[in-house]
C-alpha cells in the first residue's frame, strides 16, 4: 500500500499553515467586526491578541518538537494524554476544519460575486454568491488530493501575492497619507490607537475577532508524516507563520484606520466596508487595484478551502490507519495522499453549507456569519486540548514547572472567549452556531471516550 511521501520542507509547511488561516480573506472581512467594538482601536486588538495567540502557538510549538504526525492534534494530544483525549481533540479539529471550508466557500462566492458585479458583468443576484460557492467546493476537494510539494508551492503562491499585493497597496497608502494626506484630509494619528472609553467586555469580544483571524495557523501539524526533518520544520513553520501574520494583520490594520479616518462617520464607513483593502485601493490608488484585491480575497478563499481539506484529510486518514473509523479512508492514491478522507472533509463541507443557507433564508453573508461562528466555537475545544496536552508535557520536567503556567493561561483565555461567543444567547438562525458548536464539542467528547481506545499504539 502506497506510504505517505515526505516531500515538505518548511517553506511547504508554512505554505500550508498560511493558506489555511487565509490572512488575506481575514484582513478583509474582520476588522470590521473588531471595530464595532474598540472604534479605531483595530490594530491595538490585533498587538493585544499576539499574547494569547502566543500562549497557543508555543504549545503547539512544544508538542510539534516531541512527535510528528499526520493526524495534528490527535497524534500530539494522544502522545501526552492517551488515545481518548487525543480522538476527542482530533474530532474538534476536523469539525472545525469543516466549517472553515463552508466559510471559505462562502467567502469565495462573495468576493466573485462582488468582483462580477462591479466589473459590470453580472447583477450580482442574491443567489450567486451561494451558487459559486457550490460549485468551488468539488474543484478544491479534488485539488487537495494532488502531490503535496507542487501543491504546497502552489498555495504558497496564491496567497503570497495576495499578501503582496495588499502590502503594495498599504505602502502607497501610507507614503500619500504622509505628503499630501488623504482626499478627506486623512492623516496619520497615533492617538487614534488608544483604548480610551472602551469596556473590558467590547475589549475580550475584539480580541476573541483578532485570535479567530489566525485560527487555521496550526494546518502544518497535520503533514507531519510528509515533512522532511519535521520536528524541525513544523514548529519553525508554525512560528514563522505566527509572526508574519500578525505583523501583517496590524501593519494593514494601522494603514487602514488612518485610511479610512478616526473620526466616528469615517469609522463607520470603515465598518460598511466589504473588503477593507479593496476599498483603500480604490480611494487612493485606482479602482482597477480594488478589483484585483477582490481578485485576491477570492484567490484566498480558493487557497484556504483547499488547505484545510488537505489538514482535515490527514486527520481523518490517521484516524482508518488507528482503527478509529473505517479503514478504507486510510487507502492513499498512487500519489500518495489520502484522497479518500480529503472528499469526506469536502463532502461535508458541501452538506454544511447548504444547511447555512437553508436556514438563513438563502443570504450568502449570513450563512458565511453562522459557519464562522460555527467554526470559532470548535476550534477552542482543539485548541485546549493541545495547551492541556504542552501543561502536562511542561509539568512532568520538575525543574521548569512554572513554565506550565503559560499554557494553563491559554486554556483560561480560550474559556472565556468561549463564553463571550456563546452568551449571551443570541435569537433565530444566529443562536445555531453557538447550539451546534457546543453540540460538536460534547459530540466528539463521546466519541473520543467510546472509539479512542481503539487506537492502535
Amino acid at each position: 500500500m502506497p506510504q505517505l511521501k515526505r516531500n515538505l520542507g518548511v517553506f511547504g509547511a508554512i505554505a500550508i499553515s498560511l493558506a489555511a488561516m487565509g490572512p488575506t480573506m481575514s484582513v478583509s472581512l474582520n476588522p470590521q467586526a473588531i471595530a464595532q467594538q474598540v472604534n479605531s482601536a483595530v490594530p491595538t486588538a490585533f498587538l493585544l491578541a499576539v499574547i494569547p495567540l502566543g500562549l497557543i502557538a508555543g504549545s503547539f510549538v512544544l508538542l510539534t518538537k516531541r512527535s510528528a504526525s499526520a493526524g495534528s492534534v490527535f497524534g500530539l494530544v494522544r502522545a501526552e494524554i492517551g488515545p481518548r483525549s487525543g480522538t476527542a481533540a482530533g474530532v474538534w479539529l476536523v469539525a472545525a476544519y469543516i466549517a472553515c471550508v463552508a466559510v471559505t466557500a462562502l467567502s469565495f462566492g462573495i468576493f466573485s460575486a462582488t468582483l462580477l458585479s462591479g466589473l459590470g458583468w453580472v447583477s450580482s443576484p442574491q443567489w450567486l454568491p451561494i451558487l459559486l460557492a457550490l460549485i468551488v467546493l468539488p474543484i478544491t476537494a479534488y485539488l487537495a488530493g494532488r502531490t503535496m510539494r507542487a501543491l504546497g508551492h502552489a498555495l504558497l503562491i496564491l496567497e503570497g501575492l495576495t499578501m503582496t499585493a495588499i502590502l503594495v497597496v498599504a505602502v502607497i497608502t501610507l507614503v500619500r497619507l504622509i505628503t499630501t494626506g488623504g482626499p478627506q484630509g486623512q492623516f496619520v494619528e497615533w492617538s487614534a490607537f488608544r483604548l480610551d472609553g472602551v469596556t473590558a467586555g467590547a475589549l475580550a469580544l475584539a480580541l476573541t475577532f483578532a485570535l479567530l483571524s489566525s485560527a487555521g495557523f496550526e494546518g502544518a501539524a497535520a503533514v507531519g508524516e510528509e515533512t522532511l526533518n519535521p520536528r524541525k520544520a513544523i514548529p519553525l513553520a508554525l512560528i514563522w507563520t505566527i509572526v508574519m501574520t500578525s505583523a501583517f494583520f496590524i501593519f494593514v490594520t494601522t494603514i487602514a484606520v488612518w485610511a479610512f479616518g478616526a473620526a466616528p462617520n469615517q469609522m463607520q464607513k470603515f465598518v460598511a466596508s466589504g473588503s477593507l483593502p479593496a476599498d483603500i485601493a480604490n480611494l487612493y490608488v485606482s479602482a482597477g487595484v480594488g478589483d484585483f484585491i477582490t481578485l485576491g480575497g477570492a484567490i484566498s478563499s480558493f487557497a484556504c478551502m483547499i488547505a484545510l481539506q488537505v489538514a482535515g484529510g490527514r486527520i481523518i486518514y490517521a484516524f482508518a490507519r488507528d482503527g478509529i473509523v473505517p479503514s478504507r479512508l486510510q487507502v492513499l492514491s498512487p500519489r500518495g495522499t489520502p484522497v479518500a478522507a480529503s472528499l469526506v472533509v469536502g463532502t461535508l463541507a458541501i452538506l454544511l453549507v447548504v444547511f447555512a443557507v437553508l436556514v438563513t433564508g438563502a443570504q450568502a453573508f449570513s450563512a458565511f456569519e453562522l459557519t464562522s461562528d460555527l467554526a470559532g466555537v470548535v476550534f477552542i475545544g482543539a485548541y485546549v486540548a493541545a495547551c492541556a496536552a504542552a501543561t502536562i508535557v511542561l509539568w512532568r520536567q520538575h525543574s521548569g514547572r512554572a513554565w506550565a503556567l503559560l499554557p494553563v493561561t491559554g486554556i483560561l483565555v480560550l474559556i472565556i472567549i468561549l463564553a463571550l461567543q456563546v452568551f449571551p444567547l443570541a435569537t433565530g438562525w444566529e443562536l445555531i452556531a453557538p447550539l451546534l458548536g457546543l453540540a460538536v464539542l460534547l459530540g466528539g467528547g463521546i466519541f473520543g471516550f467510546l472509539r479512542g481506545h481503539r487506537a492502535n499504539a
